[in-house]
């Protein structure tokens, strides 16, 4: 990962996502808990891991203090191989 993340363009430069704008808005959302809510298929856990690395890239938190919470164990190791895939920089 850079040095530190600082704008949301670098993150969607180093995952090669390009996040709406709405998805940007809850990664980038101050750190504090939040819920995120959407259907089936509208990349709610592609949203979480990129929330995890924003934190993560900004300084923001170091990644044993975050919990992600998902309703299958298909999604939590989805989430958890995301943000273990995420390029390091």
């Amino acid at each position: 990962m850079p040095d530190r993340l600082r704008h949301p363009d670098e993150l969607k430069s180093l995952l090669g996502i390009p996040f709406t704008d709405e998805q940007i808005h809850a990664i980038t959302a101050p750190a504090a808990p939040q819920v995120i809510v959407a259907g089936a298929g509208s990349g709610k856990t592609t949203v979480m891991a990129a929330r995890v690395v924003w934190l993560v890239g900004t300084g923001r938190t170091a990644p044993d203090r975050v919990l992600g919470l998902t309703f299958t164990n298909k999604a939590a190791a989805e989430l958890s191989e995301r943000v273990r895939r995420a390029p390091s920089g």
